[in-house]
């Protein structure tokens, strides 16, 4: 759920007199509201919550909860245990900042884990949030609101330079400057809802919270070994270099597209696959290319693997007169369609937020 991406985090008291020379509501922008709130990160050491996440967040379009409770102490120790719903319920995460452990009651299995390096952050989730939101977003005060008895600014963010039809509403405490509800809308439509209760922060959280014990009986699987693992950026020549099979590439793209990145990675135990990213370099705006770029996985063809297919509505489409699959998954930010082929020799995945006629235009050109 790339739905833990925007969790917010609601931290406590900080004077509305912070604001200094802004004495009125009506005198506040979005951007005052939101240095505000950067600023309140400073001060917080620990904190925790129960943090409940609702929406049409599967691609059926059902309603959904999931409930956790959160804790983070820095520098960078957190913990979470899924509460709701049943299916992930007293699954519990556990991260010391360099280390993570990962339980799972329904086989009483533990995995432990190392953070790469680049993953590692002294940051809160909220802290987080308050980066992208300041640096990715464009943001407008929309006027008041109440949430569990606090007053509070509501803020609509909307990512900058974006076509995309979406955007957030953030209630944010006048008292505390800290976010205490997030909504995200597509095309006027509620995709997600997340609020923030419980709220305990810099109340000093023992450290051994952050501790992980192995339940009686667990099996216990270390993934140290994948952990230098992540595929690294190549070039094209080098990643034919790794394959056994010939990358074939599209000969169209939409306006605007060029490769950014190229990796190879392990498929299964006996082969390698390739992925191209390709993003629209037409902006600037990192998020955006992010969200709008295209992804296409090759890996050798083996009519005797049946390839996993992601969950969501599927249909069947046309690609070079082959019936294919193509998978809508709905998402917070919109949707993604994953279109899957092969040609006998090769099995391809592409993947975006392009619209489906572009999607096969580009599978049929390569």
């Amino acid at each position: 759920m790339k739905i833990t991406h925007l969790l917010l985090i609601a931290i406590a008291t900080i004077s509305l007199l912070i604001s200094g020379c802004v004495s009125t509501d009506s005198a506040l922008t979005g951007e005052q509201i939101a240095k505000q709130m950067e600023n309140q990160q400073d001060s917080v050491q620990d904190l925790s919550c129960t943090v409940s996440i609702s929406g049409n967040t599967s691609a059926t379009g059902a309603a959904e909860t999931v409930v956790m409770e959160y804790a983070y102490k820095k520098p960078g120790m957190a913990r979470m245990e899924y509460l709701e719903p049943s299916e992930i319920a007293g699954q519990v995460l556990v991260s010391n900042g360099t280390y993570a452990w990962v339980y799972n009651p329904l086989d009483n299995s533990v995995k432990t884990m190392p953070i790469p390096e680049q993953e590692q952050t002294d940051k809160s989730m909220i802290a987080q949030f308050v980066d992208e939101l300041t640096t990715a977003y464009t943001l407008e005060q929309s006027g008041s609101g109440t949430v569990a008895g606090h007053g509070c600014y509501t803020v609509t963010a909307t990512p900058t330079g974006m076509s995309m039809p979406m955007s957030m509403e953030i209630w944010v405490d006048k008292g505390t400057w800290m976010p205490l509800k997030i909504e995200t809308h597509r095309d006027g439509e509620r995709l997600m809802g997340v609020e923030y209760q419980n709220l305990s922060v810099n109340t000093n959280i023992p450290d051994n919270i952050f501790k992980f014990e192995a339940p009686e009986g667990a099996t216990i699987e270390s993934m140290d070994s994948m952990a230098d693992t992540t595929p690294e950026s190549m070039t094209l020549e080098d990643a034919q270099a790794a394959v056994t099979f010939e990358i074939k590439e599209p000969a169209y793209l939409p306006q605007g597209y060029e490769i950014s990145q190229i990796m190879a990675a392990p498929a299964s135990m006996s082969e390698t696959s390739v992925a191209i990213i390709y993003t629209n370099n037409t902006t600037d705006d990192a998020m955006s290319q992010q969200l709008t770029a295209v992804q296409l996985a090759e890996s050798a063809y083996n009519e005797s693997v049946t390839q996993p297919s992601p969950t969501g509505e599927t249909e069947t489409v046309m690609v070079h007169g082959q019936s294919c699959n193509m998978t809508m998954i709905a998402g917070p930010f919109g949707e993604t369609r994953v279109l899957q082929w092969h040609d006998n020799e090769r099995y391809y995945i592409l993947a975006g937020s392009l619209d489906q006629v572009e999607l096969i235009k580009i599978a049929e050109s390569i």
